[in-house]
């Protein structure tokens, strides 16, 4: 039993460099899971929730971050070296993987939002730009 402990505690301690890019990958997960939810529930109402499709969380969650796991054991044992020399900070390999499938997950979030509530980001962004681009051009005219 004590040997037990002893590889749990040094599996844990093997991955604590990344458990923040874990935790933060996660936390996307369930984001977009959440908004996913709540944009089933508005469009189609409660019948549409099943837990088959909520079944295929956790293969998502598992998936990636056992991804993670893995590249982060080839970035420190095999690519470590070269990409301290050649770019200087540690892991770089695990930690583009991980912007890569928040971007992912946001992504989604995003499109969720945007079906729940019929918005389109783009066009609210282009008019807030617009407007910013007018109240530049206001102020430097005062001036």
């Amino acid at each position: 039993m004590k040997y037990l402990q002893y590889i749990i505690a040094s599996i844990l301690l093997l991955f604590a460099p990344i458990h923040g890019l874990l935790i933060a990958v996660a936390s996307a997960i369930i984001l977009d899971t959440i908004t996913g939810i709540f944009k089933s529930i508005k469009i189609f109402g409660w019948k549409s929730v099943r837990s088959r499709k909520l079944s295929n969380i956790v293969s998502k969650m598992l998936l990636y971050e056992v991804c993670i796991l893995f590249l982060f054991l080839m970035d420190k044992y095999l690519l470590n070296e070269f990409i301290m020399h050649a770019f200087g900070f540690q892991y770089m390999f695990t930690k583009i993987c991980a912007i890569l499938l928040m971007f992912i997950e946001l992504v989604s979030i995003k499109e969720n939002i945007e079906e729940a509530f019929k918005v389109d980001f783009w066009k609210i962004l282009k008019k807030i730009l617009s407007r910013a681009k007018e109240i530049k051009t206001d102020i430097n005219d005062i001036k």
